[in-house]
């Protein structure tokens, strides 16, 4: 399914008696993908022209933002929902909960469906090289 790139790391565990040494693994995170390399790859792969793909993206952000921040979840089936959370301050009357300053953030949030948690949950890893796993 893919490559995932690890490097070696180790620490000290000083609040334990002996203080002893631990080892992890910790993904490398690589640099973000170009949006036309991902517009390329979907064009590619689904045989459709980067331009027809790139107004798609294009709609479907617009759409996710315009149903999320009007109260809607946004769904997508076999991937996952997008929806909108409003953060605000606790007010001491009603006269000022009806106030713009009680409102702190809207916060954007993402859940992968079950069968992608399940796909991600599920997969396991091999050894390909020192510090290379391979995601099956």
């Amino acid at each position: 399914m893919g490559l995932v790139k690890m490097r070696k790391s180790q620490r000290q565990l000083t609040y334990m008696e002996g203080k002893p040494t631990v080892y992890q693994l910790k993904q490398l995170i690589y640099a973000p993908i170009k949006e036309k390399d991902l517009i390329k790859y979907i064009s590619q792969s689904a045989n459709v022209p980067e331009s027809t793909i790139e107004a798609a993206i294009l709609g479907i952000a617009n759409g996710i933002l315009y149903y999320a921040i009007n109260g809607h979840q946004v769904t997508f089936p076999g991937f996952g929902g997008f929806w909108c959370s409003l953060k605000a301050k606790t007010a001491r009357t009603l006269a000022e909960l009806k106030t713009k300053d009680v409102t702190r953030s809207l916060v954007l949030h993402f859940s992968p469906n079950e069968a992608l948690r399940q796909v991600i949950a599920g997969s396991g890893t091999t050894v390909v090289d020192d510090g290379v796993y391979g995601i099956e």
